[in-house]
């Protein structure tokens, strides 16, 4: 059920993100998820199904690419590996962003 509270947290930061950027719709929402993540792909994507609808996201592609867990830090710019204990930056302390990209549809001008 780790994948319930991944997704949500995710789909929070996809819908604030396209709301600061005018999108009408979100297409795909494109994930890096670190090899160390312990997601399971079948049960994010359940969630995914169950969460979106009635959001900009309803009916986007999740999209899921599996990497080594590498992190790039959105604060200070650090590119790391976490340790086994930890994911915060070496750098600055904060944590990395597991949102590579997202896709959206802007609004019509009226």
């Amino acid at each position: 059920m780790h994948e319930l509270s991944v997704l949500t947290y995710l789909l929070e930061s996809v819908e604030d993100q396209a709301h600061r950027s005018g999108a009408s719709q979100v297409v795909a929402i494109n994930l890096v998820v670190g090899d160390r993540a312990n997601i399971i792909d079948d049960l994010l994507l359940y969630y995914f199904d169950m969460l979106t609808p009635g959001t900009l996201s309803e009916g986007a592609a999740l999209n899921l690419r599996r990497v080594p867990m590498r992190f790039c830090c959105s604060r200070c710019g650090a590119s790391y590996q976490p340790a086994a204990d930890s994911f915060l930056c070496p750098e600055c302390g904060s944590i990395g962003q597991m949102i590579e990209s997202i896709e959206v549809v802007c609004k019509e001008a009226v």
